[in-house]
Order: C-alpha cells, then structure tokens, then sequence
C-alpha cells in the first residue's frame, strides 16, 4: 500500500527521488512531451493558455455583440444534476424561510416586525457547470509549468495552480462547433471520438475560424441526455462521447485559451486503448497545454440560436469565482450575440 519513487502503485512505500526548490517546482525536471506550453508565460506561470486573453483580443470580442440576446450555458445548480459518481451531490438547505414566520418562529420573535430568508449551498466545486484549474490534473508528481504536485494539500489547498488566479479571464471570443448538427443528429452516441478532421469539418459547415485566444465550445448533446433519461443511473454506464488524443495537437495549433464541452470530462469515454492512466487527455490538456477546460455545459439554446442566425462565434464572459486556492469552481458563462 504505497507507492514507487517514480510515483506508480507498489506494495512498499519509496520516497520521490527529486527535491522541490523555493518556488515549489521540481528541481530538473523536464517535460519531454510534446506539445507542451511549460516556460512558455514565465517558468513561475500558473495560468496557462488564459494568458492568450489580452485586453487587445477582449475588446475585439466585444465587437462581435450585435442583437443583446444573452444566453446562460449553465446547468440549473440543484441535485437532479448529473455530478460525477466519484464526488457527492449538490446540497441546498435554507436557514430561515418564508414558513418559519408564518409560523411564528424564535426568529419572529428575536427580530420583531423582520421577515426574509436565508439559505447555503454544499457542493463539490466541479459539480456543476465548471472549470478545472491547473491543480486539477497531475503526471509523474508535476503539475502544469513543473510544479510539484505536494503544493496542493487537504490543510491549505492549492498553493499553485488555483482557480483563483483566473478570476479576471476567460472573457473573448466564443466559438461553437455543433458536432451533432453536423452529423445529422440529436447527440453524439457514447464512445464517440471527435477528431481533428471533425471539428475541421465543422468549421467549414458553420463558416467559422477558430483563432487564438478563442474559448472553444464544442457540443456533443450529452448533457441533454441526462436529463431525458427516466432512469438517470444508466447514463454513467458505456461511456460518453468526447474528443479523442489527437485533438491534442490540433488545440495547440490552434492555441486556443479555453476548451468547454457539454460532456462530463472533455475525453472520449471508454478511454482510447493505449492509455497509461484514467483519464489520459486531461494530463495531456491541464498539466502539458496548462489549457483550462470546462464541463457540463448546457448549449442547447445557443445552439439553435448559431443555426438560426448562421453566426458561431460570439461574446462570453465565463470567469470562474474568486475561490481561494482551489482546483475548480463552478460558474454560470454568459453568451451575448
């Protein structure tokens, strides 16, 4: 019950065989894969493609607002949602209510002539509509920009990689790539891989570019699906659609900033055989790109309002909240056409 120095699963325990300088990052280490955007922003950069999202290419953005229409791509924040089995549910309790002061309370009673309510949310940070920090995602004890992986710890949090440090990006340019639309359906089936030559296909359908420093969108109507299901524990058994290892390259040429889908975890589930480990793009997204990626969106609205207006790309403020030292937050990313 252990680990090896290398960091894989043994049955004894044997320390890491590298040392952690002042700035906590691995001393030596070198990430030999590639793409990768280490040193890229700095060697102590803990905000990754996001630096794309200058002033310049915000204010661009802004130009693209043409009707007002304001679109929400968040799903309702409540416990029907559809949160990752290995993390607990959203719990939504009030205080004080309504109720209390037609019944005559303590609180009536301690306040005279006060009535109001007042209620508190329990959730996992990335049980709802979300980004993944930095700190989410780790390989071979590094996280993004070659920081140690012991900077995030139960007792402080994520003292590199936070959320937090993003608190005033991810507002520019939106574009949305309907894979569905394109293929002639409602959804993509479970275990469908976008690829490369999909999300190309896509762009020449919609006669959209996707640039740098774009907040890439991509539907794939899983999300959806939850929802229409009578029994909703059959949505977690087969898989789920989502892009597939050679997006990788793709999304670093294209160099986008930020990578949101309406799927539970960006990737392709059943993995792609090989994999060395659950979850393999998001090693290769969060910890090699340092790309922010987003999950659980809701796109339908958006969606149908692209088709009908033949314009993918748009304006959207999307900054997670200000949660100090944090591996992700929820939010609620605003389109407005």
């Amino acid at each position: 019950m252990g680990r090896n120095a290398d960091g894989s699963w043994a049955d004894e325990w044997v320390p890491p065989n590298f040392t952690v300088d002042k700035n906590g990052k691995i001393v030596g280490y070198v990430n030999d894969r590639t793409p990768n955007n280490w040193g890229r922003w700095g060697e102590l950069d803990e905000r990754g493609t996001v630096n794309l999202l200058t002033p310049e290419k915000v204010a661009a953005a802004a130009q693209l607002i043409e009707t007002g229409q304001v679109f929400s791509l968040a799903i309702p924040l409540d416990s029907t949602g559809p949160v990752h089995p290995t993390r607990t549910g959203v719990v939504h309790m009030y205080g004080y209510t309504g109720s209390d002061f037609v019944a005559g309370s303590v609180a009536g009673k301690q306040y005279p002539n006060f009535q109001g309510t007042d209620d508190y949310i329990f959730m996992p940070l990335q049980g709802s509509t979300q980004w993944d920090a930095m700190a989410h995602f780790f390989y071979k004890d590094t996280m993004f920009n070659g920081f140690w992986i012991g900077n995030v710890e139960s007792f402080a949090g994520a003292r590199r990689g936070s959320i937090h440090n993003m608190k005033d990006t991810l507002v520019g340019r939106g574009v949305l790539l309907d894979i569905p639309r394109l293929k002639g359906l409602e959804r993509l089936e479970k275990g469908y891989a976008i690829t490369p030559q999909d999300l190309e296909d896509a762009c020449s359908a919609q006669g959209v570019e996707v640039r740098e420093a774009d907040i890439l969108i991509i539907r794939t109507g899983h999300v959806p699906y939850f929802y229409s299901l009578a029994d909703r524990s059959t949505f977690w058994v087969g898989g789920a659609p989502g892009i597939n290892l050679d997006c990788v390259q793709w999304l670093a040429d294209k160099d986008v900033a930020a990578l949101a889908m309406d799927n539970i975890a960006i990737e392709v589930e059943p993995f792609e055989e090989p994999y060395e480990h659950v979850y393999p793009l998001h090693a290769r997204l969060i910890r090699d790109l340092g790309l922010t990626l987003g999950e659980v969106w809701w796109l339908e609205e958006l969606a149908d309002a692209c088709a009908a207006d033949g314009k993918y790309e748009f304006f959207i403020s999307a900054p997670p909240l200000n949660v100090t030292n944090a591996s992700g937050s929820p939010l609620n990313p605003i389109v407005v056409k």
